[in-house]
């Protein structure tokens, strides 16, 4: 099975370790195992083609395990992504928002891209779908409680902001690996740094 976890994807910047609540190893490499088999399943089909016992098969875990940890598969979508979102973020903590917004974002969006570049068809799979707005939904969510921590310039709403900003990456990713556009990577990244406002984003 594909692992998306992975600690040796060469092609990203170093991400930090986020310090989390303490967890049972046995849990966390249950959870671990079923958002692997989550995603590899949406390299395959949508999500509306996969069932819990199709993960459970793929994970090989019993279908009670998968109760005990989630309620049902967009539960698990959920946490799946907001590992990845983790696995995003910059390690450099010069690069929070609270000092360098837009440096933040530009490693954020190319960590992403890289990742998304290499699992192109699970991307695919669910753009368009239900599930594509429930992955709108929580990069909002994110950017949103970034620009919430930092301090907001007067006049700026942090969830009209990363609706912005993410609505806007999320369709030029989107657009860039389902049209078949010959741009190469560093282009693409060139011109968001160009959109993106200096010397921050308005938070």
């Amino acid at each position: 099975m594909l692992h998306f976890f992975p600690s040796q994807n060469k092609e990203r910047i170093p991400l930090k370790q986020t310090s989390q609540p303490r967890e049972d190893l046995r849990q966390r490499r249950t959870r671990k195992l079923l958002a692997d088999a989550l995603l590899s399943l949406l390299e395959e089909r949508p999500l509306s083609e996969i069932s819990v016992v199709d993960i459970c098969q793929r994970a090989m875990v019993h279908r009670t395990t998968f109760y005990a940890h989630f309620d049902d598969k967009l539960a698990l979508l959920r946490y799946a992504v907001d590992e990845l979102q983790k696995y995003f973020e910059p390690v450099d903590p010069s690069l929070d928002p609270r000092t360098g917004p837009r440096e933040y974002f530009m490693v954020l969006f190319h960590n992403a891209l890289s990742f998304l570049k290499s699992h192109r068809g699970m991307f695919l799979t669910v753009q368009g779908a239900a599930e594509f707005y429930v992955l709108d939904e929580i990069i909002t969510d994110a950017l949103k409680q970034k620009l919430s921590e930092s301090a907001p310039a007067a006049g700026f709403d942090p969830e009209l902001t990363a609706r912005f900003y993410a609505g806007g990456l999320l369709a030029l990713i989107r657009w860039w690996l389902s049209s078949g556009a010959d741009v190469p990577d560093e282009v693409l990244l060139r011109h968001v740094e160009h959109f993106i406002p200096q010397p921050e984003l308005p938070v």
